[in-house]
C-alpha cells in the first residue's frame, strides 16, 4: 500500500504544477469568455465534429479491421504501460479495448485514441475507490510524461475493472483483433440550442471562479472548481447511462473539452493553490 500512496502523492505534486503562465491564462480566459454577456458562440467546427462519417477512420481501419501496424503499436503501448505499473504477479492484463469515437463513425480531428486496460479489481487488497485513484494517478503521470500520437491522434490509456460497464457504440479487443461491440451508423440530430444553453451555464460558473480568483479567495476557487468538475463528471455519466454517446450531457462535455474550458479549470486551480501556499517574504 505504501507504494500506491507514493505514486498518488507524486501524481498530485505533478498535477499541481502550473500548466500555463498567467499571461497565457488571461488570454485564454478572455478568448473563451468573449461574447458570453450576450450569446455563447461555439465554433462551428466543434458542432460539425459530432457528425457521423460514412466509414471508420481510414488511417486506422481497413474493412472494419484495425490495421496490423496500428494494432501492433497500440498493444505495445498498453503492455509497456501495464508493465511499468509493477503490480503483483497475480494481477494479469485481461484485455485491451479500443473505445470512443475512433472506434466508431463519429471520429473527428478532436478524437483521442482511448484504450481501456481491463483487470480484475477484486484481486487487490485495497478498496475499489483507492485502486481507481491509483490507476487514475498513473494515467495522469503517463499523459504528462509522454506525448504519443498514432495516426495523428493522442493516445489515452485508462485502467478499468473487468465488471465496469462501457458506454460506447464500438468496442474493439486489440489482443483478440475482433469487435466486442460493432458500431452502427445510427443517425442523430444535435440539439444545438439545448447544448449551448447548458454550456453557457457552465461558463457562467467560470465567471464566478474568475471573480473569486481576482478577490484572492484562493481556497474558494479550489472548492468551486472541485465541485464543478464533480458536477460535470456526474452530468456526463448520467447522460451516458440514459442516452449513450449522443446524449445532450455527453455532447456538452465534449464541447467543454474541445474548448479551453477544462484546461482553464485546471490552470485556475493550480494557480490558486500556488498562491494559497506561497509565503510572502516581505518583512514589515
Amino acid at each position: 500500500m505504501r507504494f500506491y500512496k507514493n505514486i498518488l502523492l507524486e501524481a498530485d505534486d505533478v498535477i499541481k504544477r502550473p500548466i500555463f503562465h498567467f499571461t497565457e491564462l488571461t488570454g485564454m480566459y478572455e478568448t473563451a469568455m468573449k461574447g458570453l454577456d450576450t450569446e455563447l458562440n461555439i465554433p462551428k467546427n466543434i458542432f460539425k465534429s459530432f457528425q457521423l462519417k460514412d466509414e471508420l477512420y481510414p488511417k486506422m481501419w481497413t474493412n472494419e479491421q484495425l490495421k496490423p501496424e496500428i494494432r501492433k503499436q497500440l498493444f505495445k503501448i498498453a503492455v509497456d504501460f501495464f508493465t511499468k505499473l509493477e503490480l503483483p504477479e497475480e494481477i494479469k492484463l485481461k484485455d485491451v479495448l479500443l473505445v470512443g469515437s475512433l472506434a466508431n463513425y463519429n471520429w473527428s480531428e478532436y478524437s483521442d485514441i482511448d484504450m481501456h486496460l481491463v483487470v480484475d479489481f477484486s484481486q487487490f487488497k485495497e478498496d475499489e475507490e483507492f485502486i481507481k485513484k491509483f490507476f487514475d494517478a498513473q494515467k495522469n503521470l503517463y499523459n504528462i510524461k509522454h506525448d504519443i500520437k498514432i495516426a495523428g491522434h493522442d493516445v489515452e490509456v485508462y485502467v478499468q475493472d473487468k465488471n465496469e460497464k462501457i458506454h460506447a457504440g464500438g468496442i474493439y479487443s486489440i489482443p483478440k483483433d475482433s469487435w466486442t461491440r460493432m458500431p452502427t451508423k445510427n443517425r442523430f440530430t444535435v440539439d444545438k440550442k439545448n447544448v449551448k444553453l447548458k454550456v453557457d451555464k457552465f461558463f457562467d460558473k467560470m465567471k464566478s471562479i474568475e471573480h473569486a480568483y481576482k478577490k484572492e479567495n484562493y481556497k474558494d476557487v479550489i472548492t468551486k472548481i472541485d465541485a464543478l468538475k464533480e458536477q460535470i463528471k456526474k452530468m456526463r455519466q448520467s447522460g451516458l447511462e440514459r442516452g449513450g454517446e449522443y446524449s445532450i450531457e455527453n455532447l456538452v462535455f465534449k464541447v467543454l473539452r474541445r474548448t479551453d474550458f477544462m484546461e482553464l479549470l485546471d490552470t485556475y486551480k493550480n494557480k490558486a493553490y500556488d498562491k494559497m501556499v506561497s509565503v510572502n517574504e516581505e518583512q514589515p
